[in-house]
């Protein structure tokens, strides 16, 4: 769905939801990981692009003893749409990732071992009873992903254009956060535009601080609130998930 024509075709629906280091030249570097979380209690699946990373003999998680990592695939990484890959990264790695149960929701920071030196990156982890994985089709305000109170969105722009819409219940006075966090900042720019039942707009962020994301309003009205997310620069496929939260702010 084209972000210039969000409002009316959602509307129309309704009335009938880690910082890429800057590439070194010569230097080992990361660029983007997907996905941009992972799910405690399990074996899961973590990809890095950057520079250099063909040549990486390990990774390991330093500050959490209990998480391992094998290296399962080293490869060049296909050109992303509108960007080069001197830019992007081209080369990636592939592991696999053994996350205990216990451990908290969190921001884990791992490292890269090459023979050229490590390079740091991080990774949010997400506690399995509150994961909430993005349920397609919602790309308008008659097909929501319905996001309850105390979860976390994992999700993904499948495509170009493409648009995903949560529907949140709103309490009048009540301020909200809402922040998107997507895996890389080359090739990813999230955005996030809030709408009432009405179709009325009520908020927007493109960056903030870094370039995921993150605002803060007060609904006068209780009743749905449609968190509509998209990137910039109507991108998306491979390197697009991002993490979803809404959280009341006391």
């Amino acid at each position: 769905m084209k972000r210039t024509l969000l409002i009316g075709l959602l509307w129309l629906a309704g009335s009938l939801s880690s910082v890429a280091e800057e590439p070194g030249k010569g230097s080992v570097s990361i660029t983007a990981i997907e996905p941009v979380s992972l799910v405690t209690g399990g074996v899961r699946t973590l990809k890095i692009r950057g520079f250099k990373l063909k040549e990486a003999t390990e990774l390991r998680f330093p500050e959490a003893p209990g998480v391992t990592a094998v290296i399962k695939e080293k490869k060049d990484a296909t050109q992303p749409k509108g960007l080069e890959n001197k830019v992007a990264g081209d080369c990636q790695l592939l592991a696999e990732i053994t996350l205990p149960a216990e451990l908290p929701a969190s921001v884990l920071k791992f490292v890269v071992a090459v023979p050229s030196g490590d390079v740091h990156g991080s990774v949010h982890l997400v506690d399995q009873e509150r994961v909430l994985e993005e349920i397609e089709p919602n790309n308008g305000f008659r097909e929501t992903c319905k996001l309850p109170l105390g979860k976390v969105v994992r999700g993904e722009f499948q495509g170009e254009r493409d648009v995903d819409v949560y529907e949140w219940q709103a309490t009048a006075g009540r301020k909200l956060k809402i922040r998107a966090i997507g895996g890389g900042s080359l090739l990813m720019d999230p955005m996030i535009q809030c709408y009432d039942a009405n179709g009325q707009f009520l908020a927007a962020s493109d960056d903030a601080e870094a370039r995921d994301p993150s605002l803060e309003f007060t609904p006068r009205h209780a009743g749905p609130i449609f968190i509509c997310l998209t990137d910039a620069h109507d991108m998306g496929g491979e390197w697009h998930s991002y993490l979803l939260t809404v959280e009341p702010v006391e």
